[in-house]
């Protein structure tokens, strides 16, 4: 039994949108769509067939390994695999192609996909699909290796193993790293010791792109910054208390939002994992928080409201983070947990200690190990996955089944309209306790008990949509948005650049979110008349001065009128 809450009422809305195809243990956005690239792992229990659609009945005599899922339609598309795409990972390169390198072992239907690159480019129609050139691949076979865009927009790939393992060891270990595309020169790899001294919880190190070009990247309970020039470690940052924080004991990362109120500095949180390698562990509570730029960087330390291993910690389109998904008892890999977490947890950056958490509304499914959430344009969540299960399980047979449903959550901002929409502020309840208290409420979109005399019942928060915006922009550069909104003229607009990363166990690869300054607006409707200037709608924003912000690629342009997100955001691809 996990923990409980009680007290006030809980923010947002879950709702079922559709069936995988296959397990969605890996996830990517596809640019310029609402649709998705789900990939799984070579074995009995998928679902989907080669020639199979949502459609068609899953026609093909061959099992598909991934799939294309629209979250507009909750349709499916089998995909062609070549090699096993089991624990690998992913990225995008600049001119929004998918990549997904490494990979698991070789079976009777399948390649070995330990050193494989497999690209998917974008396309209109539905005849894109994964490309593999076995001639083209890694210079090592690496599982469980974490992938980070650099500045320059070529992907940086660390460590892993070269075999399928359970822990880390110095049998398997692969302490270095690689470029795609290669480094130059005959060198393709460069030795990194430091995935020697952090053995054995190193798998899927943490990687996160800093403003100044260089990496943060943690691994079991130590901290570096590496430079990306040189190559060479740059500062050793203080230790992460607590237990290690990498797979197996698997806690979550992000690089909090980098904004123009912020200065652009920034900060990685780190939250929850396992006590230790054991299927009787506990849940890990406390998230860690480290300015690693500042002149002297140390942890600030605060508990979530609950336990969790394996979490997955989304942006979410108001600049805070979403924690979700996992489980309070046991620890990564097949079979080993148990107690699942239902209720996501929203983590507000700027808000003082002890008053950044708000607990919301539980799903009914539990997403165990190899589950995955990530940001959609349209400002909700979505959530699936979770095969925990070394042999396939169908529903019936046991407490956590290979899970094909996906699930969209709907933040309490989406229902602005609702003054009951509320979510909850919590606390730890008394010490020794199972229980979270809760001690008060936030009102997506405005602030609680908010009323209009001459509008009783009809919402005053600004909503509208992109109606005008550029496809393509430069580092530096200003461009223009044109916004219609429907209710009043918002006071405060605010825009950002989101990417989702490539997901998988709890890894966010090149996840981020840049808020961009906005430095004109169109002038505001004349009170008497209620008519608005031609140009009312004018947003002009000045895109990211450096690519250390935000590497070159394709971003969802976020805005919030008044804290609503419009109904739909836009992709744009940002260039030198």
């Amino acid at each position: 039994m996990g923990k409980t809450v009680s007290g006030s009422s809980l923010g947002g809305q879950w709702d079922l949108i559709g069936h995988s195809g296959v397990s969605a243990m890996h996830a990517v956005l596809r640019p310029f769509s609402d649709s998705m690239l789900f990939l799984e792992r070579v074995q009995a229990s998928t679902f989907a067939r080669m020639q199979g659609t949502s459609k068609n009945g899953n026609k093909g005599e061959h099992f598909a390994w991934s799939t294309e899922f629209s979250a507009n339609d909750g349709q499916w598309r089998a995909l062609d695999v070549k090699s096993n795409m089991f624990c690998s990972a992913g990225g995008y390169l600049p001119d929004g192609t998918i990549v997904s390198v490494a990979g698991g072992q070789p079976s009777d239907e399948m390649q070995q996909g330990y050193d494989g690159i497999r690209l998917y480019k974008p396309c209109n129609g539905t005849r894109c699909d994964w490309k593999q050139d076995f001639n083209v691949h890694l210079q090592e076979k690496r599982w469980y290796p974490t992938v980070e865009s650099l500045a320059n927009g070529e992907l940086f790939i660390l460590g892993g193993s070269n075999h399928a393992a359970s822990i880390n060891n110095e049998r398997v270990n692969v302490p270095n790293f690689e470029t795609f595309p290669p480094l130059p020169g005959v060198r393709k790899t460069i030795d990194f010791p430091f995935l020697v001294e952090t053995l054995p919880h190193n798998l899927y190190p943490i990687v996160h792109l800093l403003p100044d070009k260089n990496l943060f990247i943690l691994a079991n309970t130590q901290a570096i910054i590496l430079s990306t020039s040189t190559w060479k470690i740059v500062k050793r940052l203080p230790d992460i208390p607590g237990p290690p924080r990498n797979y197996p004991l698997t806690g979550g990362s992000v690089i909090l939002p980098l904004t123009p109120e912020n200065n652009f500095e920034p900060e990685i949180l780190i939250c929850g994992g396992a006590t230790d390698f054991s299927t009787r562990a506990k849940g890990v509570a406390s998230c860690g928080r480290i300015a690693p730029l500042s002149k002297n960087p140390t942890w600030e330390m605060e508990d979530m409201p609950f336990g969790r291993m394996m979490p997955d910690m989304a942006h979410l389109a108001d600049g805070s983070i979403v924690i979700v998904n996992g489980a309070d008892t046991g620890t990564a890999g097949f079979d080993r947990a148990s107690d699942p977490v239902l209720h996501p947890v929203q983590y507000l950056p700027n808000e003082r200690k002890g008053r950044r958490f708000r607990v919301w509304n539980p799903s009914v499914i539990a997403r165990m190990y190899h589950s995955v959430a990530f940001m959609l344009p349209d400002s909700s969540l979505l959530v699936a996955g979770s095969n925990p299960n070394g042999r396939p399980v169908e529903y019936g047979e046991g407490d956590f089944p290979t899970e094909f449903r996906v699930e969209r959550f709907s933040p309490p901002y989406l229902f602005p309209h609702r003054p009951s929409e509320a979510a909850a502020v919590a606390s730890a309840g008394p010490e020794g306790s199972e229980e979270i208290t809760l001690e008060g409420t936030v009102v997506g979109g405005a602030a609680p008990g908010a009323d209009d005399e001459h509008n009783e019942g009809v919402s005053q928060v600004a909503q509208g949509d992109i109606v005008g915006w550029p496809t393509l922009i430069k580092y530096g550069a200003t461009f223009d948005l044109s916004l219609q909104w429907y209710n009043h003229y918002p006071e405060d607009v605010r825009v950002a650049l989101v990417n989702p990363g490539f997901i998988t166990h709890s890894t966010h690869m090149s996840q981020r979110y840049v808020g961009l300054e906005v430095s004109k607006r169109g002038e505001k409707p004349v009170a008497a008349t209620g008519e608005a200037h031609k140009e009312a709608g004018l947003v002009r924003v000045k895109a990211p001065a450096t690519n250390g912000l935000a590497p070159p690629g394709h971003y969802m342009i976020v805005v919030l009128l008044d804290g609503v997100p419009v109904t739909e955001s836009k992709w744009v691809q940002l260039a030198a």
